[in-house]
């Protein structure tokens, strides 16, 4: 059925183009929705009660995701390198659950994102190249969250949500590809791919405007031609910052970490695709 899906999406290029941009759009712009609904939920559970359920809904999915691997198991021949990404991506996001996660409600970034990728895919027809082609979204809508939606509540730029994001496509297109989607593109030399381009005109870019002084990571950095501040807090010594309201306790990576993070895990997803044709 997965791949059935894939190859349709694949033959209608219009149809899926359109899919990917209303879903991005849904994303960035229904964010302020899914916050007011988690918050009123909270605020009728309470938020011990609320981050259980949360937990819960967390755990019924990594079930979701074990019977998945059971039926891989079952068909008795698995891809080494693909099952390798899909339990480091999973581990990587049991290790942002502990270290960068400030609510539990926050692992819906990785669906969502997951599912971005899901559909980026037939397009792109690489298994990195749809992940890192997430990443503009990605951006774009944390920078919507800082500046137009919570300026007033975000004091800094959630990379801590961006590698969530990636974790999630990671783990989503992975799981997808040991269930048997596949793409019937041919392969494309690795000095070639858009993605590639993409993701060294995103770093390019960075370089260029945090070197001029256009974006800058701490408001004392800040020069009269800045126009975005990644992070309005004086720089933290402390690793765990705890959440005056809700008293989670988590890391807050900073911009320059969060950036080589974003960059490295991109990198490391590209592998996900042969960098040889096959003979």
């Amino acid at each position: 059925m997965i791949q059935r899906a894939v190859h349709w999406l694949q033959k209608h290029p219009v149809a899926t183009g359109t899919l990917v941009v209303a879903y991005a759009l849904f994303l960035v712009f229904a964010h302020n929705t899914f916050v007011n609904l988690s918050v009123g939920v909270m605020n009728s559970l309470s938020l011990p009660v609320f981050q259980k359920v949360v937990a819960v809904i967390v755990v019924l999915f990594a079930l979701v995701l074990a019977i998945s691997g059971w039926f891989v198991l079952r068909k008795g021949s698995i891809d080494n390198l693909i099952a390798t990404y899909f339990t480091a991506s999973l581990l990587l996001l049991v290790a942002h659950f502990f270290v960068l996660t400030e609510m539990n409600v926050e692992f819906i970034h990785a669906l969502m994102y997951g599912g971005l990728a899901a559909l980026l895919f037939p397009l792109i027809g690489r298994l990195g190249g749809a992940i890192v082609f997430c990443l503009p979204i990605m951006l774009i809508d944390e920078w919507y969250q800082h500046v137009i939606l919570f300026p007033h509540y975000t004091n800094y730029l959630e990379f801590n949500d961006i590698v969530l994001d990636l974790l999630g496509a990671g783990l989503f297109i992975s799981m997808l590809r040991l269930l048997g989607m596949n793409s019937e593109r041919g392969f494309t030399s690795f000095r070639v791919r858009s993605e590639v381009w993409l993701l060294l005109s995103v770093v390019g870019i960075i370089i260029v405007v945090m070197a001029t002084c256009i974006i800058v990571p701490y408001s004392e950095d800040a020069c009269s031609n800045t126009w975005f501040v990644l992070n309005k807090w004086p720089e933290m010594t402390e690793f765990w910052y705890v959440h005056p309201v809700i008293g989670s306790t988590f890391h807050i990576l900073k911009p320059v970490e969060g950036i080589v993070l974003m960059f490295l895990l991109c990198m490391a997803y590209l592998g996900m695709d042969p960098i040889k044709s096959a003979k």
